[in-house]
This record gives C-alpha cells, structure tokens and sequence, in this order.
C-alpha cells in the first residue's frame, strides 16, 4: 500500500450512538448540579443526582489552544433525555462573542428543537432529527433542545475562536421554554 494514503483523522458515527472518535477528540460532560441558570423551576434540578450527566459533547479541535480566527472544530452533543418539572431538557446556549462568526449545526440521532433569538424581537425554532442541517447566523443566541425519548445528538462546524458567551442568557433568558406535558409539547412565554 502507499504510504501516502492515511486514515481519516477522524469517524463520526452517523447511526447507534453517533459517537466521535479519532486524534485530538476531548470529551466534556455538564452535570446536573451545573444547570444553575438554565431551567424554570431550578429548585426541581434538586431531585437529579448532582454527580448525574445532563449532556455530555465531543469535540475535535486541533488548535485548541490557539484560537485563531479560522481555524475549525467538529463537535457533537449528546442530551440525555429528561424533564425538569416538565421543562424539556437543553444546553445552556449562548451567543458568540464575535457576531461575524457563523455556526452549523447537524441533526444526527433523536428529536428535538433549535432556538434561536436575536436579543431583542426576532425568535424562532427549528425541528431537529436525524438529517436536519441548521444555518446559524453569529447573530443570534441558540440553544439545543431534547424534547424526545432518547439521546438527542447534534453535530457542529464552528469557529472556537468566536468563544461562547452564557452569562447573557442566563441575565436574560430565551423568549420561550418548551416543556413536555402529557406526552405534548408546550411552549411557554418566559416570565409567565
């Protein structure tokens, strides 16, 4: 064989568990007992074992510590299944510090929601499930949303050198929250 023909320096699953694996994956996972800011009724966060993993994410990034603008990452999140007082489970979200930067996001196993929010009136959400490719304009705040019955995961192309901003949504949340009431799904104005 010549020496010249490699393997990939990565595979992503695209059926199973949809797992990434390959050079430079690091795997990070988001506790129960760090979800402070992210759900309605917080105090229900107390049921959960703390030690518990609400989501875990993967990412494939080889300058990771350069944050060069235009250097890419591949990355994906896996949310587990879950209510909180009814509330769907969900990343954090955020915006990006840089607004130029653009995101795209994958839908590869589960179904759920992709919000997005300008920070002032424009808000809206897109179905998410296997196949689904979300545009994700730098603009705009998102978050991921697991509204089924299994692992939710989604796939990521982005910039790490825009950085993510979470503090902004958790001083001012996401126009809508969507929750899981008798087998329907619900979306409630914030505040209400």
């Amino acid at each position: 064989m010549n020496d010249w023909i490699r393997e990939p320096k990565a595979v992503q699953q695209f059926t199973g568990d949809c797992t990434l694996s390959g050079q430079n994956v690091v795997w990070r996972e988001k506790k129960y007992s760090e979800l402070g800011g992210v759900y309605k009724y917080e105090e229900a966060l107390k049921e959960f074992d703390p030690e518990g993993i609400a989501y875990r994410v993967a990412n494939q990034n080889f300058h990771r510590k350069d944050f060069v603008m235009g250097n890419l990452q591949w990355g994906i999140t896996y949310i587990n299944p879950f209510t909180v007082n009814g509330e769907c489970a969900m990343t954090h979200g955020h915006f990006h510090v840089d607004p130029n930067c653009d995101e795209y996001y994958y839908g590869l196993a589960g179904t759920g929601y992709l919000l997005f929010w300008d920070g002032a009136d424009d808000f809206y959400a897109e179905q998410v499930y296997p196949g689904s490719l979300h545009y994700i304009s730098g603009h705009y705040a998102h978050r991921i949303i697991n509204s089924g019955d299994e692992v939710l995961a989604v796939a990521a192309c982005s910039l790490p050198a825009t950085k993510q901003d979470h503090a902004i949504i958790e001083v001012k949340p996401f126009p809508y929250r969507c929750f899981k009431r008798d087998g329907e799904i619900v979306w409630e104005k914030e505040g209400e």
